[in-house]
């Protein structure tokens, strides 16, 4: 078959070509020894702890994986929710349970609660200090309580160390407040922020900072308020003004939004397919996938977890062009990587149920070869595994007990290799 992204293809031939000349050599008989260590005894045998965990890898991973390209299938894009028409603007979380009985809701954000934030002076960053030396110290008012906090100024420090070592004071005092700095690499320029961490109009949630020994808060602009701690104001259904201390607000009947940004728009909130759920279960395939496939991979010289291994590859590789349009990457061992913007837009847009669902075509084969693979694993992990790295005891009865579950092998040498319970 051939492969249509070829930097994907050559990543994959890199990889196994590496591990194929510097693993297999190496592995294979460390593996029959260390990974399937035995006993040769003539009716008894011992199956490693290593061993164990990679079957149980493998068993469990493709469990998971099975489960997820199921859903993917059809169930996972087929759940409803109440969903928001502009979720730049606002989120939504339903946790009633009267879906479909629930009409539209619109809502304006004129206003999103905030926190006091404080800017300082915009300095060169690897420009020496030029404020006082020595100890330096401040006093911080929140809450009705005034904390004094202070910074040691060494000879050679820049701007940006100064305004780092005060970060660091104030975000070790915990009074609830978060300083940065950030620093722009084009202007060479660093900033000092300073931001409560509570949100709305309440005068607690403001605060004060002043120098009362040295000059480190008016060098550094630290006292300069940009914008005051405020409530966010919204209306809903086109009535009056309301106003909420946080961003997140109940708006009854299990409705939950949390308040994004403000905007002249109304944004309207209504019965709609669940994409959040959809890329969830895009996410849990990820993750089961790169266990399955480290599993194999990290077990090379086992000639079957290789046939795994290549198996998995043959299929994301003859599909890695259309699992691009869809956010779905990999990185250079081979693993799935998720690029969440273009995810969110092949959900927004329908191309991920699309990929995951058609009936004909490549892209349904995507979802049924690999979950063909899943249930094979998942079902006859035991196929999965080379006889011939249990030892020289083949065709023997066999007996471990480990993880807390017998694990017994019976006619090894008869093709079935073993049954086992985790």
């Amino acid at each position: 078959m051939r492969v249509s992204n070829s930097l994907f293809n050559n990543s994959i031939s890199n990889f196994y070509s590496n591990l194929y000349q510097s693993k297999i050599s190496m592995h294979a008989s460390k593996l029959s020894q260390d990974f399937f260590p035995v006993n040769n005894s003539k009716s008894q045998g011992t199956f490693g702890t290593d061993a164990l965990q990679y079957i149980n890898d493998i068993k469990s991973a493709s469990t998971s994986l099975s489960g997820a390209l199921k859903e993917l299938s059809g169930p996972a894009f087929s759940q409803r929710n109440m969903v928001s028409s502009n979720s730049d603007i606002l989120t939504v979380n339903y946790t009633g349970n009267k879906l479909n009985s629930m009409g539209d809701t619109t809502v304006r954000v004129d206003q999103t609660a905030a926190g006091q934030l404080n800017e300082g002076s915009r300095l060169n960053s690897a420009a020496r200090y030029e404020g006082d030396r020595g100890i330096n110290r401040f006093t911080i008012e929140t809450g009705g309580k005034t904390t004094q906090l202070s910074v040691n100024v060494a000879a050679g420090d820049s701007n940006r160390d100064v305004q780092q070592k005060m970060a660091t004071a104030i975000n070790n005092a915990g009074l609830g407040l978060r300083a940065t700095v950030e620093t722009d690499s084009k202007t060479n320029t660093s900033i000092l922020k300073i931001e409560s961490s509570n949100t709305g109009s309440d005068e607690k949630n403001s605060f004060k900072i002043s120098d009362t020994t040295g000059n480190a808060i008016a060098r550094t602009g630290a006292n300069d308020v940009s914008r005051e701690n405020r409530d966010a104001v919204y209306s809903v259904n086109g009535g009056p003004a309301q106003t909420s201390k946080s961003n997140t607000v109940n708006l009854g009947n299990g409705l939950n939004v949390t308040l994004k940004e403000a905007s002249a728009e109304e944004v309207t909130i209504s019965r709609g397919k669940d994409t959040d759920y959809a890329k969830n279960v895009v996410r849990d395939m990820v993750q089961s996938f790169n266990s399955l496939f480290s599993a194999a991979a990290q077990n090379m010289g086992d000639p079957k977890a290789q046939g795994l291994a290549s198996r998995i590859v043959n299929i994301s590789s003859a599909y890695s062009n259309s699992l691009s349009s869809i956010g779905i990457g990999f990185d250079n061992s081979g693993k799935m990587t998720i690029d969440t913007n273009r995810l969110n837009q092949a959900a927004e847009s329908g191309r991920l149920e699309q990929f995951f669902t058609e009936n004909t075509g490549r892209n349904y084969g995507f979802t049924n070869q690999l979950g063909r693979l899943a249930d094979n694993v998942a079902n006859n992990t035991s196929n999965f595994v080379s006889s011939a790295l249990f030892g020289n005891a083949l065709g023997e009865n066999f007996s471990y007990s480990g993880f807390g579950n017998l694990v017994q092998f019976n006619n090894v040498g008869s093709g079935n290799i073993f049954d086992y319970s985790f």
